[in-house]
């Protein structure tokens, strides 16, 4: 019972969070949070990730941003083709991906799970 206690409230702890519009210490306004266009042919892998997390090419994105449960952006890095974005120093847990475009426009949101061997 207490096991699942704790599961739902992490997940509605998700939900709220990626709810929020964020505030990140003086950062740049929150992207527009209506997806632009249907990707689906976007990715982000591996998941479960240990040490980095890449996404599929795709010229719609131009930034990731990496936040933790909690709403706030642990890390933002600019799309390059082919590269790793480099997760090691996270915590374990469950992080959300957001895909912003050029605008900042939202372009998908993904979660996945950071794990340490």
């Amino acid at each position: 019972m207490k096991k699942y206690l704790h599961l739902i409230i992490l997940s509605l702890t998700l939900v709220f969070a990626t709810n929020v519009a964020i505030a990140n210490n003086g950062e740049t306004e929150p992207p527009n949070y209506v997806t632009v266009d249907n990707h689906n042919d976007i990715r982000v892998y591996p998941n479960p990730a240990i040490d980095y997390i890449m996404i599929t090419d795709n010229e719609a994105v131009s930034q990731v941003w990496i936040y933790n449960i909690l709403g706030r952006r642990v890390k933002t890095y600019d799309v390059e083709i082919d590269t790793k974005y480099d997760i090691r120093d996270l915590p374990r847990g469950m992080y959300i991906v957001r895909l912003v475009n050029r605008n900042s426009e939202l372009v998908m949101t993904r979660r996945i799970n950071k794990i340490n061997p």
